[in-house]
């Protein structure tokens, strides 16, 4: 089953693996099919926040878990990523990793850095992790990849890609890497590929087959949302991989007839990190900016206690951030917000042939006195409900529908939800024809409600 987010990532789609997970058993799989660690999936277990950015959402349930052929993989990030885990030494066993999976070196991230840097007002918003330039490598036919490391030449391979990328740096950039503290992050990548050679290698293929030929479970998780995906997204502010279900056949190198039908994960509004569209957004073009110049700590100064309920959009935009937590879990960065936008929301369910939906964060919205969708746009004095091939060249004006608010916090309605919430998603699921199978009141795993409505 895939379990694919629907909007620019950050939906929340860890903690629905992680519930996944509570009811698979050692023989089901849960595999990562892209990305690398420029995904960041939150998972709160037993009152602790828990952050991984390669390893699949399972950690803390039995499933197997396998990090795909269609990821690039830091293997420092992932030795460090591992300490994260309880107990590592004894759960190892679990995780495997894919030949075809493509390395990332520390002269991608470089390379990732540095032309993001000259791109200036133009930037994407890219994380800095050398997710792009791995892929690039990919494509170009000179990747390394994680089969590679068991090669004899692996080293001489390894240090021709450096010396080629070292050229690209100085000529095209006039950047010297080894002004940069480069043989210490040389050292911390070769550490990784000794720690990354004591995990099962096995191809994502045969492991998918084993799985269903023996009649067990496999859990496909997405990195990134819907909205990032490199072809179908809001291109060029989109991520390197297919995000999309339809991009989990060829990424794990199965029959698509396998991949079936999806859960897709979507957030009761809406956040972005980085540049790019966002039609719904509270504050606009001020809080784009902001939110790409400003710190955490420095919003928390100039709006101590934000009002959700301010005549101003942009503070009601930075209290939607801070009764969310919207703080980007690999960057830090600040996630710009919004409400929820329903064109591109049934854009992504028909994309990724999604027949299940699960709504995040609902609880969120407890301190404003109405929530507001997006159930339409108005593009040059005409209503559509169509996305624009170039939504960011697109100039779109949000026609709203509001609901009337729930009084207090869904957890004081103990289990249930509040008639105005099971209006809110009645009318959800209407407008999107497909059922809300459970609905995220916390942060937790065990705060969410099944339906019942």
């Amino acid at each position: 089953m895939p379990v694919i987010g629907l909007q620019w990532g950050d939906e929340g789609k860890g903690k629905d693996v992680a519930i996944i997970s509570s009811s698979l058993n050692e023989n089901d799989v849960i595999v990562r099919f892209q990305g690398g660690n420029n995904a960041g999936h939150t998972i709160w277990y037993n009152g602790k926040c828990f952050v991984f950015h390669l390893i699949p959402s399972g950690a803390f349930g039995k499933a197997k878990m396998h990090l795909g052929g269609g990821m690039v993989i830091d293997p420092y990030s992932l030795k460090q990523e591992t300490i994260e885990i309880p107990d590592f030494e004894n759960e190892k066993h679990r995780i495997s990793v894919s030949p075809h999976a493509v390395l990332t070196l520390p002269t991608h991230c470089l390379l990732d850095t540095i032309s993001e840097k000259k791109l200036g007002d133009k930037k994407i918003g890219s994380t800095g992790r050398g997710i792009g330039p791995s892929y690039t490598d990919f494509v170009w036919r000179k990747a390394l990849r994680v089969g590679d490391i068991l090669d004899v030449n692996f080293k001489e391979r390894y240090e021709a890609l450096k010396t080629e990328h070292f050229r690209i740096l100085k000529e095209c950039y006039q950047y010297d890497p080894e002004v940069d503290n480069f043989t210490e992050k040389e050292n911390k990548f070769l550490e990784g590929i000794d720690f990354l050679k004591t995990f099962e290698v096995k191809e994502s293929n045969l492991l998918i087959q084993e799985t269903f030929e023996n009649g067990n479970n496999v859990v496909a998780e997405g990195a990134q949302g819907t909205l990032l995906d490199v072809r179908f997204g809001n291109y060029p502010y989109v991520t390197s991989s297919h995000t999309i279900a339809g991009g989990i056949a060829p990424a794990l190198g199965v029959a698509s007839q396998l991949v079936g039908g999806a859960l897709g994960i979507f957030k009761a509004y809406v956040t972005k990190v980085g540049e790019g569209p966002f039609p719904t957004e509270l504050g606009g073009e001020k809080s784009s900016v902001w939110c790409r110049d400003k710190k955490y700590t420095e919003e928390k100064e100039v709006y101590p206690n934000p009002n959700p309920n301010s005549e101003d959009l942009f503070e009601q935009g930075v209290a939607l951030r801070r009764m969310g937590n919207e703080i980007g879990a690999t960057t830090g960065r600040l996630r710009r917000t919004g409400w929820l936008d329903l064109p591109l929301l049934n854009y992504a369910v028909k994309i990724n042939g999604v027949d299940k939906l699960s709504m995040t964060k609902l609880d969120v919205l407890s301190g404003f006195n109405e929530v507001k969708v997006c159930v339409k746009y108005k593009i040059n004095g005409q209503e559509t409900k169509n996305i624009p091939f170039d939504i960011s060249r697109s100039e779109i004006e949000p026609v709203y529908q509001s609901f009337p608010i729930w009084k207090g916090k869904l957890s004081d309605y103990d289990g249930k939800l509040p008639e105005e919430a099971v209006k809110y998603i009645q009318f959800l699921e209407e407008e999107i024809g497909v059922p809300i199978i459970r609905v995220g009141t916390g942060p937790e795993e065990h705060h969410s409600v099944e339906k019942y409505w």
